[in-house]
C-alpha cells in the first residue's frame, strides 16, 4: 500500500463523512419544521 493509495482513502472517508453529515444536518432541519409546524 503507497502513499497514493493511502491519501485517495483517506480522501473518500473524509468524502463520506461530509456527505452523512450534510444529510443528518437536513434531516435536523426538517425534523425542526415539522416539530414548530405541529405546535
Amino acid at each position: 500500500m503507497n502513499e497514493q493509495d493511502r491519501r485517495r482513502k483517506h480522501a473518500l472517508i473524509v468524502f463520506q463523512f461530509t456527505i452523512y453529515g450534510f444529510l443528518l444536518l437536513m434531516f435536523l432541519i426538517q425534523l425542526r419544521m415539522l416539530m414548530t409546524n405541529d405546535w
